[in-house]
């Protein structure tokens, strides 16, 4: 693969696709049996959920972790047609412009393998799946995200260099994980706007500096002007609100 080879990868949840409530829900009823009732937002927050399988090794005796696993699938399943929120204003755009224009796309996502085969399915109509080159999912790590494990595999997997990729997420453990990868970072506000809810990890603020994105089509015009004779940065094209 050349040197003008460029990839741009993702985080999924909260970046790519609205899960929260999906989320929220799926937890509360499959912990219930734990804790003896049913837990609040804001409780689940509190664990960090930012990968189904690892919040409840932390949560559940191993022994009782394949079980626990597969309730919180069945729920995940159960409930995706009324809580998945679908994909962000303006992502499905901006996929298919990129794929379209000769970039890989790609996936790092602390999301299980299964969770994804599900939301996947629902979304074929769509042909989500379709616009990645690769999907990287927390079964094909030994270390989650702020570990630059995952963004190394998909380098590896897709024959380029940090420098010929940028890394878009919605949290603290997104922009760790490019950083300790060599990957430029960018940060997708654009769930804020629709949703109003921080990201499942510690959020990434306006005021956190590097590339700032608001809306999809802002990202995209930054990836085509990358190429272009003293074009602006990231920051300085869409650090103010639109």
């Amino acid at each position: 693969m050349n040197h003008a080879a460029r990839a741009v990868l993702f985080d999924l949840d909260g970046t790519l696709i609205n899960t929260f409530h999906l989320y929220m829900e799926s937890f509360r009823r499959t912990l219930e049996p734990h804790f003896n009732r049913r837990l609040s937002d804001a409780e689940i927050m509190a664990f960090n959920p930012h990968a189904e399988q690892r919040l409840l090794l932390d949560l559940i005796q191993e022994l009782e972790f394949t079980p626990y696993f597969e309730r919180f699938l069945t729920f995940y399943s159960a409930l995706h047609d009324a809580l998945f929120a679908g994909p962000y204003d303006g992502v499905l755009d901006m996929l298919r412009t990129l794929q379209e224009n000769g970039y890989l796309l790609g996936v790092v996502t602390g999301k299980s393998r299964d969770a994804w085969r599900i939301t996947a399915t629902r979304m074929e109509a769509e042909g989500f799946e379709d616009l990645f080159h690769i999907v990287l999912t927390d079964d094909d790590v030994q270390d989650p995200k702020p570990s630059p494990e995952g963004l190394l595999l998909v380098l590896d997997a897709l024959e380029i260099q940090p420098t010929q990729a940028v890394f878009i997420g919605d949290s603290q453990l997104d922009r760790e994980a490019a950083q300790e990868a060599g990957i430029p970072f960018g940060a997708a506000l654009w769930s804020r706007g629709q949703d109003g809810r921080a990201a499942f990890a510690q959020p990434i603020g306006p005021d956190d500096g590097g590339l700032i994105f608001r809306q999809p089509a802002h990202l995209l015009d930054w990836v085509r002007g990358q190429g272009k004779q003293g074009g602006k940065s990231g920051t300085d094209l869409f650090s103010q609100p639109t």
